[in-house]
């Protein structure tokens, strides 16, 4: 790990307001000190300099949500109307086999894009035999992966192990309430809490997940549990999915990230403030896939709301800056003020708060891990920072670095004296 003095037209801390001129100094891996050029420059003389002209420097995003092992089915999945359409062709799609090298080809096509995209931590959704931990190991990004549940796995639940290494952290995550019954549900939950490990669940993404938690006629039913040979399960009625998970919760002893969340409302965000549970939006995806948007304006007042790209089996590209621009866009559209702002704070801290690891990263501060990315800044056409790294392209990115270690830089990033 290299000793170095980062230097940049501004200083995004996202913790904090924004420094012109500023500098962060990165030693042992980690944030010694950050403020501006000129006091930085007298208090650490001689340090090895990155200076980039025109340029900001802030945390690395976090992408809380992706599926790289499913990056083989970009494109593969077409031709569907509804949520249960679009995971009836992903079931079938998974059944007529996988070629593992062409599995394996893609994750490592999708680690090299969302870091291009400036991402340095991934909330990784991985199956529970999962083959691929080396390389997400070896990609030099914070990961966070978490291991998929269903209900089929419980007579292994109190077996299985979760690796916490280093960079690398595996947390359970029963796949959602329509395809775990209340008994996994409350064994996992239960684990837990006994633990302290966290854990995370795709929650509120559609309106039949809502219908099928109110023991309404619902697709999951009539279409998907024949499909994979699946019983129906009893189930306590719950008006809403938050609601729903809320009797399994039990107060703030278990710390949830719950993914997607399109379908909230007042007194789902109650809950949500009380049980102290992250957000993680992935709203270019829901829109993919016709569940809506989320309402944002409900979650303004939580800190734990952060961003993921999803996979690309619901998605484009996973192009990070994509997917901030997308949520700032929907930010405008619904009137939200500061919206560039906003954005960046759940790219960044807000995501790592929505995984719980916002003492680790998430915002440049002093004893924080040196998670960090420049991009260019134009001045002169976006003066607003913020602005300017919403409207960013991954061509943008000047370099990128997890515990001051770079695992992205251009040629011209290189350290001199001066």
């Amino acid at each position: 790990m290299e000793r170095l003095l980062l230097k940049a037209d501004v200083v995004i801390p996202v913790s904090s307001e924004p420094i012109r001129n500023g500098a962060v100094v990165v030693d042992g891996g980690r944030i010694v000190d950050i403020g501006t050029s000129d006091r930085i420059e007298t208090d650490y003389p001689g340090l090895q300099k990155i200076r980039r002209p025109n340029s900001i420097i802030l945390p690395g995003f976090v992408n809380a949500h992706t599926h790289l092992e499913l990056s083989w089915t970009k494109g593969k999945i077409r031709d569907f109307k509804d949520f249960t359409g679009w995971l009836e062709r992903l079931i079938t799609l998974k059944a007529g086999g996988v070629n593992q090298d062409l599995v394996e080809d893609s994750m490592r096509a999708g680690i090299r894009d969302v870091i291009e995209s400036g991402v340095t931590t991934v909330g990784e959704i991985s199956s529970l035999d999962f083959d691929g931990r080396e390389m997400l190991k070896g990609s030099g990004m914070r990961i966070i992966a978490f291991l998929e549940l269903f209900d089929r796995i419980s007579p292994r639940l109190s077996s299985l192990e979760f690796q916490s290494e280093d960079l690398y952290e595996e947390r359970p995550f029963p796949h959602a309430p329509y395809s775990c019954g209340p008994e996994l549900l409350e064994a996992v939950f239960t684990r837990t809490r006994k633990t302290s490990v966290a854990t995370g669940i795709h929650l509120g993404e559609s309106p039949d997940e809502v219908d099928f938690l109110k023991n309404l006629p619902n697709e999951f039913e009539r279409k998907i549990f024949p499909l994979i040979k699946k019983e129906t399960f009893k189930r306590p009625r719950a008006d809403t999915p938050t609601l729903y998970i809320n009797r399994f919760l039990r107060g703030k002893d278990v710390k949830l990230s719950a993914v997607h969340m399109v379908q909230v409302g007042d007194e789902d965000m109650e809950v949500i403030r009380s049980a102290d549970i992250g957000i993680i939006l992935c709203p270019r995806s829901n829109v993919l896939l016709g569940v809506g948007k989320p309402n944002l304006s409900r979650m303004l007042d939580h800190e734990r709301v952060g961003l993921g790209t999803d996979g690309l089996s619901s998605n484009s590209d996973l192009d990070f800056f994509r997917e901030i621009r997308f949520l700032h866009d929907i930010m405008v559209e619904q009137g939200i003020r500061q919206s560039a702002r906003l954005a960046v704070y759940s790219a960044t801290l807000g995501g790592a708060r929505a995984l719980f690891i916002e003492e680790k990263t998430g915002s440049l501060e002093i004893g924080k891990s040196a998670d960090i990315i420049c991009v260019d800044y134009e001045a002169q056409s976006a003066p607003d920072p913020y602005s300017c790294v919403v409207s960013s392209e991954p061509e943008d990115l000047q370099f990128s670095m997890v515990g001051g270690n770079f695992i992205y830089r251009k040629d011209s990033c290189v350290p001199s004296e001066h």
